[in-house]
Formats: C-alpha cells, sequence, structure tokens
C-alpha cells in the first residue's frame, strides 16, 4: 500500500498595517460595493426559490402545482398491524388435535377432586377427548341422574350431576364422552319397569344362576322398557353436553341349556343380534344420533373373523354400521402368541406398544370396513409412556 503523500499548505505572511485611502475613494468603493451585494443577493434569492422547494418537497413529500398518481407512491404496511400467515406450516406449528380418547377409571367420579386431578392427567398426557365411566355392570350410577323413576333410588351412588362433570372437562378444555353399561345390569330391572329377563310364564325374574350361587338379573333387549330407560340416559346425558354416549356390554348372558326350558324362544335364534341391532339404534335417535357401542377386543379375536360372540354379536349384522369403540388390555395377552385360527397362531412382542398394535390390526382385519373403529387403551397396570406410545403408534387422531 502507497503512503498518502503529505500535502503541504503556502502560508503567506499577514500585513500588519493597510495604506491609508482618500475619503472619496472610500466613498465610491462603498457604492460600488453596496450595488454589487444587492445584485448578488438578488441572484442569488432567485436561484436559492426552487432548489428551497426541491428540497422541501424531497423531505416533507408534499409536491405543489401538480397531484402524482397513487400508484406512484409503495404503501407502506405497518408489520405490528398485519397478520402474515406463512406459506407453509411446520409441524412445530401445528395444531395438536390429541392423541385419541382417554379412558378415566370409574374413581373418578368419587369427588370433584378426583375428578380434576385424573382430567388434568389426561390434558397434560396430549389427550383433547375423555371418556367418562358413568355407569357400573351393577346398574348403579356414578354420577346423580335426575330421571324422574330412579332419581330416589339406590341406583345412585353419585354425587354430582352430569352437568357438573361437564364444566369440570371444560374447564381442562377437554370434551367428553359418556360410557354407559347396559344389557349386564343386576339392579336396574328392580327399580326400572320392564326391563329384566322374566320366565316365559311371567312367573319369576331370571337369574344367570342360582340366587345361592350369587345369581344376576339381566336387561332384556326385546323389551321396550329397556329402550326407553336407556334412551332416557341417553337423552340425559346428551342434554347435560356430553358429546357422545358410547354403550357397553350390549349382549345376551351366557345362556345354560336349561335356560332354553324357562325363557322365551326369541332368545336362542340364530337371528337374535338383530334385536342388539334394534335396541342400538333405539337409544341412537332417542340421543340425538350421538350414540356409539363398546365392544372388547377379545371377543373380536376369539372368533377368528367367522364368528362373533359376547359383546362383539353385534358385529354379525351388516346392517349396523355405527362407530365401534374397541377395549384394548394389553395385560388380557400375557403370552407371545395369539391363536388366530385352528392350530394357527402368530406372535406378539413383549413391548406394550408393538404388542397392542399387532391385537387391534387383526381385530380391525376381522371387523373389516363396515363399521368405524376407535381403539381405546385401559391404562390400569400401564405407564403413561406405554399409554400414549400405543395411542401414537395407532395413529389416533
Amino acid at each position: 500500500m502507497k503512503r498518502n503523500k503529505t500535502i503541504k499548505i503556502k502560508r503567506s505572511k499577514s500585513r500588519l498595517y493597510k495604506k491609508k485611502k482618500s475619503t472619496a475613494k472610500v466613498a465610491a468603493e462603498t457604492i460600488v460595493f453596496v450595488l454589487i451585494a444587492g445584485a448578488l443577493v438578488f441572484v442569488g434569492y432567485a436561484a436559492a426559490g426552487p432548489i428551497i422547494n426541491y428540497l422541501s418537497t424531497e423531505d416533507s413529500g408534499t409536491v405543489t402545482d401538480w397531484t402524482p398518481e397513487e400508484s406512484s407512491q409503495p404503501e407502506e404496511i405497518d408489520p405490528q398491524a398485519t397478520d402474515t400467515q406463512p406459506d407453509e406450516v411446520t409441524a412445530e406449528e401445528e395444531v395438536s388435535q390429541g392423541l385419541g380418547s382417554y379412558l378415566l377409571s370409574e374413581s373418578a367420579l368419587s369427588n370433584q377432586s378426583t375428578l380434576t386431578a385424573q382430567l388434568k392427567n389426561a390434558k397434560e398426557m396430549g389427550f383433547k377427548e375423555v371418556i367418562i365411566p358413568l355407569k357400573q355392570n351393577s346398574g348403579d350410577f356414578l354420577y346423580k341422574s335426575n330421571i324422574s323413576y330412579i332419581k330416589d333410588t339406590d341406583l345412585i351412588k353419585g354425587s354430582m350431576p352430569a352437568g357438573q362433570i361437564i364444566s369440570a372437562a371444560k374447564a381442562q378444555g377437554l370434551t367428553a364422552k359418556a360410557l354407559i353399561p347396559t344389557l349386564m345390569d343386576a339392579n336396574s330391572p328392580s327399580y326400572a319397569e320392564d326391563t329384566g329377563y322374566r320366565f316365559a310364564d311371567d312367573s319369576y325374574g331370571w337369574l344367570d344362576a342360582a340366587a345361592a350361587n350369587g345369581g344376576k338379573r339381566w336387561i332384556d333387549p326385546f323389551l321396550d322398557g329397556t329402550k326407553r330407560y336407556y334412551g332416557d340416559i341417553a337423552k340425559e346425558l346428551i342434554g347435560a353436553g356430553f358429546e357422545e354416549v358410547i354403550l357397553a356390554q350390549v349382549r345376551f348372558p351366557a345362556f345354560w341349556d336349561d335356560d332354553k326350558k324357562w325363557l322365551d324362544a326369541r332368545n336362542f335364534t340364530e337371528t337374535r343380534y338383530t334385536e342388539l341391532t334394534a335396541f342400538y339404534n333405539s337409544v341412537y335417535n332417542a340421543s340425538g344420533q350421538k350414540t356409539s357401542v363398546e365392544i372388547d377386543i377379545n371377543d373380536v379375536l376369539n372368533g377368528y373373523g367367522e364368528s362373533f360372540e359376547s359383546t362383539a354379536e353385534i358385529l354379525k349384522d351388516k346392517n349396523f354400521t355405527g362407530t365401534v369403540y374397541l377395549r384394548v388390555n394389553p395385560d388380557d395377552f400375557p403370552e407371545n402368541r395369539l391363536e388366530v385360527g385352528e392350530n394357527k397362531f402368530m406372535g406378539l412382542s413383549p413391548d406394550t406398544v408393538n404388542k397392542t398394535k399387532t391385537l387391534v390390526n387383526k381385530a380391525a382385519e376381522y371387523i373389516g370396513t363396515n363399521v368405524t373403529v376407535v381403539p381405546v387403551i385401559v391404562t390400569d397396570g400401564l405407564t403413561e409412556e406405554e399409554v400414549t406410545g400405543c395411542y401414537k403408534a395407532l395413529a389416533v387422531q
């Protein structure tokens, strides 16, 4: 790099004094100076005017004598007032729809604090939807029903009305669905008229075993009282704000051969499953078409897809096209293989998540495409990681 040369400045010596001029000469020079200064002021002002106007126009944005076209000035956008959206939404920016339907335990309705704790836990795990058991297989209600003919009976065990339960779920930002057992119901026939099995001659109420051996009553799906009873329950729950009512235990009892002597023959026909559909349709209509059924995965897999019994018997009816909540308890399958036919087996992973995925896929294959299948994982005995892992593996959204 070249160095800059030093710039030399030539200075002249200042005069310490000036030669004195005459008075006339001074006066003449003064007049000339004034004239020259005036001329310079006039010329300077004439030239400065346009320059000042030009600079003023550039600075203030206003122009005299002409108006610019609207398109000549770009519109300024306030970034604080503009709601901009990215061209593509990344995975992190997507709004989660939750993992699926989280099943609360029956203990959730024991009191307000327990309910709130279970709801909060479901929310923290990533669920947006919960299934709340509101009735037991015994027939007892876990909420405070206001149905006229049962509200003051011993069936009511819960202390919270349905509306209070819904409010608790909404407070956590959760959608709630109600789960109620139906035809397996030991106590309701004593309070809800025209619901329980009776001998064909109407002499006695039927029990599934001798009373001395702990025999229990069941609900008869053929009876009008049965349809009315569960229709009333469904209407009450939907009216309180539940999004859906899931009917569990839509099934016939495991009859003994001797029962054919006492009960109506309709309970033993090959097409009795159509009455299960009729019962479902009745409640479905009463609820404003907001009803589905729960089926145990064991009952689906036991028939190898060739026959369905117990809670899966309704699947025999191809006219049934509702939503099926497939209840899955991985602990029900402790072995490392699943029987899928006579002397035919398929392997099961010891890993809970992989095992659950295999079981659900096989059950869905047996069920076919006639219905919508929604897996529900029984959380008892599973860690939170296993529960969420199962739902993610099943891609339940």
